[in-house]
């Protein structure tokens, strides 16, 4: 099963990072028409229109021509660069850097000039396409698809996030507390996080087992000894973790005063009755901490 995942994993990269580079190969060079002044005062019979020519591309585009209807007579009275001509009814550009745009204003004579009236659009490397507006303008297919792809990506990390960073914490603690795992406990992440754990090196823990937890122990009382590094009373109580609400039946709770030492004596579930009663649950109340819900396993050493 590992294997087959990694296997899968491997295949996703591989099918995306081609797609990536298929696409941020691709040309992408459009020219739109967005502005027509059919009313020109410097022409009696002309008018003026603004043609954009854009390289939505990754790529450099050369050599650019925009062919208008050979019908149509032009003028170029502006444009946003100087490597920009216009010559019977061609429009050519020297060079358009990609993501980059190019704007003209011509002087249409006995005509208009709209999308239709533009037969083609080219580069060294490149067919264009002619749009009729703006809005119809594509995106950068490599960026949207990386979009794309962060958003899919972005739904099991949202959906399966608390569950990854849990894992991956719960690893760690155990990492740095592994000789009280070793022994029984587990679930104390919170107790890392607290100010209690301060007090203690990695290699301690407040609660000790005493006696009653070994595997082949019949005693009916768990003993565990409480030690309070700290200048705080601390409220020790444990319980059954699967106890209903109201079951005192395997309760005992503690006060232990500051830099001090007490017992705990609780009794042990009959594990005979249910063998899923074998952890139990411990709180500690430490000033304004509370930390909860620290697991032992009875029988783990």
């Amino acid at each position: 099963m590992e294997n087959f995942e990694k296997i899968a994993i491997g295949l996703v990269l591989f099918v995306v990072t081609s797609i990536v580079a298929y696409l941020f190969r691709m040309r992408q060079l459009y020219v739109v028409v967005p502005k027509l002044f059919r009313h020109a005062q410097i022409s009696q019979n002309g008018s003026l229109c603004e043609l954009l020519v854009y390289n939505k591309g990754n790529q450099v585009e050369e050599d650019i021509q925009v062919s208008l209807d050979s019908e149509l007579k032009g003028e170029l009275l502006a444009s946003s660069s100087s490597g920009i001509s216009f010559d019977g009814s061609t429009l050519k550009i020297e060079r358009l850097h990609k993501g980059m745009e190019a704007s003209v204003v011509l002087l249409i004579e006995k005509g208009l000039l709209d999308s239709a009236k533009i037969t083609s659009v080219s580069s060294k490397g490149a067919k264009g396409r002619v749009v009729k507006k703006n809005s119809d303008m594509p995106p950068n297919y490599a960026r949207a698809f990386l979009f794309l792809v962060f958003y899919v990506a972005l739904i099991p990390v949202v959906l399966y996030g608390d569950k990854a960073y849990y894992r991956v914490k719960s690893a760690y603690v155990e990492s740095q507390l592994v000789s009280s795992y070793k022994i029984g406990w587990s679930n104390l992440g919170r107790y890392y996080d607290s100010d209690l754990r301060k007090s203690y090196s990695n290699q301690e823990f407040p609660i000790k087992a005493i006696r009653g937890g070994e595997k082949n122990d019949a005693s009916n009382i768990l003993e565990f000894e409480i030690y309070n590094k700290t200048a705080l009373p601390m409220d020790v109580s444990v319980n059954r973790r699967m106890a209903t609400p109201g079951d005192i039946s395997n309760f005992a709770s503690v006060v232990v005063p500051p830099m001090a030492k007490a017992p705990l004596a609780v009794r042990k579930p009959d594990l005979t009755a249910d063998p899923g009663s074998q952890e139990l649950r411990f709180n500690i109340r430490f000033g304004e901490e509370f930390v909860h819900s620290l697991i032992y396993v009875i029988g783990a050493k």
